[in-house]
């Protein structure tokens, strides 16, 4: 396990910009499962101390190397959601 920043997202344009919740690997963003990262290979499953599994489906902005951004889904209660999880420090595992 790895000490590393997790922050999260949504699919709003703040987020996301216009890309509706499409992710890097082109799936579909989805709570519960998608999350971003730079540091592993598309397809690679994270356990996330903390928040759960997920899979890294998105990628994130290259200023930010080794983190984790978790999804949180649509809408306005996502946003809120997302910003109120903030910035953390937990621990993350690639798991097969």
């Amino acid at each position: 396990m790895t000490n590393l920043v997790i922050t999260a997202y949504c699919a709003c344009m703040i987020c996301c910009g216009n890309t509706n919740g499409i992710t890097a690997s082109g799936a579909r963003a989805k709570v519960g499962v998608t999350c971003a990262a730079n540091w592993v290979p598309l397809g690679t499953r994270l356990r996330i101390e903390g928040v759960g599994d997920r899979i890294v489906q998105d990628r994130m902005s290259t200023n930010y190397p080794s983190r984790v951004d978790v999804f949180f889904g649509r809408g306005e209660r996502a946003h809120t959601a997302a910003r109120r999880f903030g910035k953390r420090i937990n621990n993350v595992k690639v798991i097969l």
